[in-house]
C-alpha cells in the first residue's frame, strides 16, 4: 500500500516485486516530466518514477517485462487484501476501497513525454 501525498492506492503483485532502499538518483538531464532519473538497483540501472513527494523507500515493480522503481510514495504496508465487494478492481483496507497505482499508465506518461520533447 502506497500513500501518495493523503491518497492511497495499492500495487498488484503482478507488478510489484519488493520494497527496497530508494537508490541513490540521478538525474536525466532534459529528462521527461515524471522522470525522477536513474538508479541502481541490485547491478542493474533502472529508470525511477516519481509518484509524489515523499522520500524512502522505492517500490521496485515490472512492466513487460523490464525493471524499474516508483519513487515519491510512502509505503504504509505490504500484504494481501481482500477484493472490494462488487468492485473487483478495488481492494479493501480498513473499510476504504483503494484503486491501484497503474504503473503501466505512468510509464506510458513517461515515454510519451520523452517522444513529444515535452520536459517537466
Amino acid at each position: 500500500m502506497l500513500a501518495i501525498g493523503e491518497e492511497l492506492r495499492f500495487l498488484p503483485a503482478s507488478v510489484a516485486l519488493r520494497v527496497a532502499p530508494a537508490p541513490r538518483i540521478t538525474s536525466v538531464p532534459g529528462g521527461p516530466a515524471g522522470l525522477a532519473g536513474i538508479g541502481v538497483y541490485e547491478g542493474a540501472v533502472v529508470p525511477l518514477i516519481s509518484v509524489g513527494e515523499a522520500r524512502g523507500d522505492m517500490v521496485v515493480c515490472q512492466n513487460a517485462g523490464e525493471l524499474l522503481g516508483i519513487v515519491g510514495g510512502r509505503v504504509v504496508s505490504s500484504g494481501m487484501y481482500h477484493v472490494a465487494a462488487g468492485q473487483p478492481d478495488l481492494v479493501n483496507v480498513d473499510g476504504v476501497n483503494v484503486a491501484p497505482l497503474d504503473v503501466a499508465d505512468l510509464v506510458a506518461r513517461v515515454e510519451l513525454g520523452a517522444r513529444s520533447g515535452r520536459w517537466g
